[in-house]
């Protein structure tokens, strides 16, 4: 007997074809089973899923739910999407409810411990993902979850054993490796950049990434070969880890980054012999490498910097231009305070702009905002008596990124910024920047320190324990008060 669309949708989704299963729920729905068919909203919103598609899997889901209320299945999945499009809130609150209804899931009460690690609450999530493990002690999901919630508490070694845990369960599980990675590096570890390279490999065995027809550097010699170097993770992580080009000019390469061509002016003010081309372009080279995967290529500690500050230049006349908008008399401080809240890796980063307040209580200090997009709103929302100069929203509204910020950064006296990309303009730049950090910051910041080699002139104020901006804005105001 041949199997219904349904069955081979979900064949589909087992043997990892999302996109035809999508299709067959699709056509199933249009054949006029419509609003009443719980498995065809259910098996597309899954296949939805898959590809990354939350945002268009959510309604399907929400719409099976509706339908059977009370299916753990239907309302896990519907947490899974509302997890991927950052609705903490609203996933714990399906997860939970479908955990009551099957307590014996140990796939649900992993995906709840990961939300509530999401939620900030480390305690919970590891109480929900022992409880996962209990269920299925060799799910390697689970213990790397576990892992990332051990973290976020402080608890290094435990974190340390579920990481390998997952690894051990699963070898070369990306994702474990990955986090493993940054563990390794927040401790000085710079085996952390191996586990990296690993995970980075087994992510493009997955997904496919870089220019397919051009092989992976692997230490090869360099002299006279063309080497083809991007960075998917984020702006701020391209601008840290351009300062290693000069490494490889030195080994004679010829170096080609692709990436968004809005960042290409910034980096061209390096004045470094580099190429540059849009995403999709055919290369022609030799090589390629992820500019996150330099540092094990090149045998670099865990707290590499490998290049003068600063390495990034702005322009002079629009240097002049906003000296000239800031005027005389102050000491302009700007300040960025929210990341991109559509990355989970922002959780716990960005702060409320109203615990900025005491540093607009110091006298003398003029605070101007370096924030674009994200965030701008709660300029109209600040504390009685706290002014912020606004630049505008045609702020780095142009075809260039950042370039406003860094001409403005240029004419500033300090900037305070929230772990953004913002902070590593100013580093790159050589601006004296202070950096708020959460209680267990981002690998690259480390531990207990005040500066960091990264950028010398950088200092950085740590939460005394998770969630307390008011200690970090206090000492930042006492050391503007006396000077310091």
């Amino acid at each position: 007997m041949a199997a219904s669309p349904l069955e081979q949708a979900l064949d589909c989704l087992r043997s990892g074809q999302p996109a035809r299963a999508e299709a067959l729920c699709r056509a199933r729905i249009l054949e006029g089973r419509g609003e009443g068919d719980f498995a065809g909203h259910h098996l597309l919103g899954l296949a939805l899923l898959h590809q990354g598609r939350a945002g268009e899997a959510e309604p399907e889901l929400a719409r099976a739910v509706a339908l059977q209320p009370g299916n753990p299945a239907a309302l896990n999945s519907l947490g899974m999407a509302l997890a991927e499009l950052n609705r903490a809130r609203e996933a714990h609150a399906a997860l939970s409810r479908a955990a009551a209804l099957a307590p014996g899931s140990a796939w649900i009460r992993n995906n709840l411990g990961s939300v509530l690690h999401d939620l900030g609450q480390g305690q919970d999530a590891v109480r929900a993902l022992d409880e996962a493990l209990r269920l299925q002690p060799d799910y390697p999901e689970a213990h790397a979850n576990r892992g990332m919630a051990l973290q976020e508490l402080s608890r290094f070694d435990e974190a340390r054993a579920a990481f390998d845990a997952a690894i051990a369960l699963r070898p070369g599980y990306p994702e474990a490796l990955k986090r493993r990675a940054m563990l390794r590096l927040l401790l000085d570890d710079a085996g952390g950049w191996d586990d990296y390279e690993a995970a980075m490999h087994g992510f493009r065995t997955e997904r496919g990434n870089g220019d397919a027809a051009v092989p992976w550097w692997r230490g090869e010699p360099l002299r006279g070969r063309k080497l083809l170097l991007h960075e998917g993770s984020g702006f701020g992580d391209t601008l840290q880890f351009f300062r290693f080009v000069p490494a490889l000019l030195a080994r004679g390469a010829r170096v080609c980054f692709c990436g968004p061509p809005s960042l290409f002016a910034l980096l061209r003010s390096s004045g470094w012999n580099v190429s540059f081309i849009a995403p999709g372009t055919p290369s022609g080279c030799d090589f390629q490498c992820d500019l996150w995967g330099l540092p094990a290529r090149l045998g670099l500690p865990a707290r590499a910097a490998a290049a003068p500050v600063p390495y990034l230049a702005a322009d002079a006349a629009a240097i002049a231009r906003w000296k000239a908008w800031l005027g005389a008399g102050s000491f302009a401080i700007g300040v960025a305070w929210q990341g991109n809240p559509a990355r989970k890796i922002d959780l716990g980063r960005s702060i409320p702009l109203s615990a900025f307040a005491p540093l607009a209580a110091v006298p003398g200090v003029q605070l101007v905002s370096l924030q674009c997009n994200a965030g701008r709103e709660q300029l109209q929302q600040l504390p009685p008596g706290v002014r912020i100069r606004d630049p505008g929203p045609g702020f780095d509204a142009g075809l260039d990124a950042f370039a406003d910020t860094a001409a403005l950064m240029m004419a500033l006296d300090l900037v305070v910024s929230s772990d953004t990309a913002v902070a590593h303009l100013a580093g790159a730049l050589g601006r004296p920047a202070w950096v708020a950090l959460k209680h267990v910051p981002d690998w690259r910041w480390g531990l207990d320190r005040e500066t960091t080699p990264w950028y010398p002139a950088m200092r950085l104020f740590r939460q005394p324990r998770p969630g307390d901006w008011s200690s970090v804005f206090a000492a930042m105001a006492s050391r503007l008060a006396t000077g310091q």
